[in-house]
């Protein structure tokens, strides 16, 4: 068995899933893309649902090596830097992320539940720590935290999702949206280091002002 007769599969499957959905194209109509019989590609995969499988197991191998290089240190801008090679690993296997049917395989839902389990704590121990140098407020509401945490990896996870409904290219931005609902919870201390960080001018342009006064027709 060629291994890498099997590796030009999985890539070929990949970038047939993406531009034309899983369930559509057959292994026949896959085997013609890639120029052998569909006998030789059964003989590798059998089916679709062990492609598909082998397919995930690549992925989540791309995931652990990009977490492993974004998440050494516990700081909110390794989120973000960790957030976006997400992002990344998402357009690449678009057909996965947004297939219902693919995100409800037992071997995908685990692992992302795995996932998000892990995110969630890695934003804990940033809060921890955050709260420990003089960056972040304690927890005065309790729960905030926790909910902050979860807001984060949802946003995170179904932002390209949304991108579609996103007609102005700043709403594109996932950092200035993840930073928007984290600075609040900064202290002033914590703030001069965000500005001292990324810069005046960046801080200034993490999202519109909110409207002090009513548009629609119903203010008192």
């Amino acid at each position: 068995m060629s291994t890498k007769t099997k590796n030009k599969i999985i890539q070929e499957a990949k970038l047939l899933f993406n531009k034309e959905g899983y369930g559509a194209p057959t292994l026949y109509q896959l085997s013609q893309v890639i120029g052998i019989s569909r006998g030789n590609l059964t003989y590798y995969f059998k089916d679709k649902e062990v492609l598909l499988l082998s397919i995930v197991d690549k992925m989540w191998q791309k995931y652990e090596a990009l977490m492993a290089r974004t998440t050494q240190h516990p700081s909110w801008e390794s989120t973000n830097n960790s957030t976006l090679a997400f992002h990344a690993l998402q357009k690449e296997y678009t057909f996965i992320f947004f297939d219902k049917q693919i995100l409800n395989v037992p071997e995908v839902r685990d692992q992302i539940i795995r996932i998000r389990d892990h995110h969630i704590q890695w934003q804990m121990s940033i809060i921890r720590f955050s709260i420990r140098i003089g960056n972040m407020k304690p927890e005065i509401i309790k729960g905030t935290y926790d909910n902050l945490c979860k807001t984060i990896w949802t946003a995170s996870f179904f932002w390209l999702m949304s991108d579609v409904y996103k007609e102005d290219p700043l709403d594109k931005d996932w950092g200035r949206y993840v930073w928007s609902i984290i600075l609040p919870h900064f202290t002033e201390k914590g703030v001069d280091a965000f500005r001292n960080h990324f810069g005046e001018a960046y801080f200034n342009s993490l999202g519109k002002p909110f409207e002090a006064f009513e548009t629609m027709g119903f203010g008192l």
